[in-house]
């Protein structure tokens, strides 16, 4: 397949390791067989469908990175992209979280440097000028999401700039991290495709969305002609159902989080139930509208 790629783009060259600083001209591709080996196309030769194409054959090295990557954080780069050694770590478990600027030329250096007063024990990678991962150690205290909404928040208001985060598993340390965390970055690109109205993630948040988001057509169509023709004609109403489950479908938190009356709300899901014959206390009906409203909310 190699000898293949390289008649097709006659501009490319392979490579058998990859270079300390990779030309931004060119987009890198790994190999991954028996010996790995690296493969460069200059970015004017290849289109936007061969790109794509490409992605799925091989594994695409990000390479615009606007922040020096040295220490620890070229340890963990050369790990997890590289075939590199194992980092040395105190602790048994880490996770990744993951961080995108909704910026087109973001101040990297000023926004690295805030990073690190938020995470201050933490080891920032940047794998382009919008994009990078915080490699945190597991010990006895963890940024929740709660924290790290908070952190989000004063990004935006300082800043005046949008950062989403995506708060991965803990997982043990070992050769498997590599693996592990393409997946999640997955996640979190697929996430970043369907909304941008959510500041943290997290798997919890992330895997309805998801399954909302792939529904096949036969089940859209019956959600249409049930579920969704009551969200359509009262919008309050989609949001106050969602609020309810998201509230553990407690009437009295989630009234307080809508700033309405207890009696309102109750007489919302009790009209909802009467137009649809849907009873949310009911656990498989209650995950049934909940993706329902998140579908309707990605459309």
């Amino acid at each position: 397949m190699i000898n293949k790629i390289l008649a097709y783009f006659p501009y490319s060259v392979t490579h058998n390791t990859f270079p300390a600083n990779p030309s931004p001209d060119y987009y890198w591709f790994k190999n991954s067989g028996s010996e790995p080996s690296w493969i460069s196309i200059p970015k004017e030769s290849i289109s936007e469908d061969q790109l794509d194409l490409m992605k799925h054959l091989l594994h695409l090295i990000e390479t615009e990175k606007h922040t020096a990557i040295a220490g620890a954080a070229h340890v963990w780069n050369s790990f997890l992209f590289h075939d590199g050694a194992l980092p040395s770590v105190e602790s048994d478990e880490i996770r990744f979280i993951q961080f995108k600027l909704q910026a087109t030329h973001p101040d990297t250096e000023e926004i690295n440097e805030a990073l690190k007063g938020f995470f201050p024990d933490h080891i920032i990678l940047w794998l382009k000028d919008s994009y990078g991962i915080i490699i945190e150690e597991k010990k006895e205290i963890v940024e929740d999401a709660d924290e790290v909404q908070s952190i989000s928040s004063t990004f935006e208001s300082d800043f005046f700039i949008k950062i989403s985060f995506y708060i991965g598993k803990f997982q043990k340390v070992s050769d498997q991290l590599p693996h592990f965390f393409a997946r999640e970055k997955q996640v979190f690109h697929d996430l970043l495709k369907l909304t941008n109205r959510v500041d943290v993630y997290t798997f919890e948040k992330a895997f309805p969305r998801l399954l909302a988001s792939q529904l096949p057509d036969h089940l859209k169509d019956i959600l249409s002609y049930s579920i969704l023709e009551a969200f359509s004609e009262e919008k309050e109403l989609m949001a106050t159902i969602k609020m309810y489950l998201e509230s553990n479908s407690n009437v009295s938190l989630a009234a307080k989080k809508l700033y309405v009356h207890r009696n309102t709300l109750q007489y919302r899901l009790d009209k909802f139930t009467e137009r649809t014959g849907v009873n949310l206390k009911d656990f498989d009906a209650a995950v049934m509208v909940y993706l329902s409203g998140l579908y309707v909310e990605m459309r």
